[in-house]
């Protein structure tokens, strides 16, 4: 596959010698945060099932934690293809969207149990894309099978807590445009991700998972969860 040279100056294949420019940080991102913005609003369907009242409850999300190389990769199609005025959040592929922090120290704990009893394992984001809402072009991830397995047994331990949209059904991808009104532009995308995910699209390795504070648009990185569960990696 081919790397947008804006983002990535010398990238091999066999994942040797790389270096990225990034062009934001979702880790230092709260410089970027301007107290003056309007809060917003969740949807209904978004909403964790708490008694605290939403403008008190905080949220939080949970990605799969992958390898740099692969990360950098990914990160660099995403800030390519999304609209520059929208990109607050680098690539990712979400587990879980709306986490309540009132109930943060159960599910934390969860969380590394699991993580704990989980070995690193292969995964490889493919093509062809997919096309997803409005304006949107996504990539699917394949080898996720320890994580949809994961997911599944955080839904049946959550289920009374989880928003409706963090109860569905796991189907792990990367967004790489969103909410793009000409038809044309998302068609074009769509084209050359094709392109550049052929022949392999693009490997990697799911390392862990990672916990995300949302904080009005932006993600703050609150920890980090390694999977170091024995065991060969899964292909």
């Amino acid at each position: 596959m081919t790397i947008p040279n804006r983002a990535l100056r010398t990238v091999r294949m066999n994942h040797t010698n790389i270096s990225w420019v990034p062009v934001f940080s979702v880790k230092t991102s709260s410089t970027l945060q301007s107290d003056k913005e309007t809060p917003r609003k969740r949807r209904e369907g978004h909403k964790p099932r708490t008694t605290v009242p939403e403008d008190k409850e905080t949220y939080h999300v949970l990605t799969i934690q992958t390898d740099p190389i692969h990360r950098r990769t990914m990160c660099a199609l995403r800030e390519r293809y999304y609209p520059p005025s929208l990109l607050r959040v680098s690539a990712h592929i979400s587990l879980f969207r709306a986490l309540p922090g009132s109930m943060l120290p159960v599910i934390k704990t969860d969380i590394a149990a699991a993580a704990a009893q989980t070995a690193p394992f292969d995964i490889r984001a493919v093509g062809p894309p997919v096309r997803l809402g409005r304006g949107g072009v996504g990539v699917s991830v394949s080898g996720l099978e320890p994580v949809e397995k994961l997911v599944k047994d955080f839904q049946n331990k959550w289920q009374d807590t989880l928003s409706r949209q963090d109860r569905a059904a796991f189907r792990g991808h990367y967004t790489l445009m969103n909410k793009v009104d000409d038809p044309e532009v998302v068609a074009r995308c769509f084209e050359e991700v094709s392109r550049e995910m052929e022949p392999n699209g693009c490997p990697g390795t799911a390392l862990g998972l990672s916990l995300w504070r949302y904080d009005n648009g932006w993600w703050r990185h609150q920890e980090d969860f390694p999977f170091s569960g024995t065991g060969d990696k899964s292909s």
